[in-house]
């Protein structure tokens, strides 16, 4: 008969913590969360966008925005549309940070990094809108806005 012997504290101490180190690593991954030091930078990035976007700093924010989205939109074409938007909904009441998700493979987009971070907000016309911000990892390794939607 095979006598197995206990691991001992010390031993089990460490299982556990190998154990949870891989679990932070392998857990975002397979549920497309972003790990800590992505949420907490594409948090700023669209906080800093989102600021601009309420201050009316229209041209700043595109211009802040990736060439994708400026490849998309001219100058112009931006402010048209987002002056119409929040026109339409007034100024910013109240914004509650709601999900973020994590993504490399997107359809009908660049290959790349993607962030998509969503937001509950309430407008002085409007009480509940959804902003949604995409954020994708650009060739200088910084987070840029590549879509603002609203609904």
């Amino acid at each position: 008969m095979i006598k197995i012997q206990a691991l001992s504290r010390n031993a089990q101490l460490h299982l556990l913590l190998i154990f949870t180190s891989l679990m932070l690593i392998v857990v975002p991954y397979l549920n497309q969360r972003p790990s800590a030091q992505i949420i907490e930078q594409s948090r700023h990035v669209a906080a800093q966008f989102l600021y601009l976007v309420d201050t009316e700093e229209y041209s700043k924010s595109w211009e802040v925005s990736s060439h994708i989205l400026q490849d998309m939109l001219t100058k112009n074409a931006w402010n048209k549309q987002i002056t119409k938007i929040r026109n339409y909904l007034g100024p910013i009441v109240q914004r509650m940070y709601h999900d973020i998700t994590y993504t490399d493979t997107a359809p009908d987009v660049p290959a790349g990094e993607y962030v998509v971070l969503t937001y509950i907000s309430k407008f002085k016309l409007r009480d509940s809108v959804i902003e949604t911000i995409t954020l994708m990892l650009g060739d200088n390794n910084q987070w840029q806005v590549v879509g603002y939607f609203l609904r």
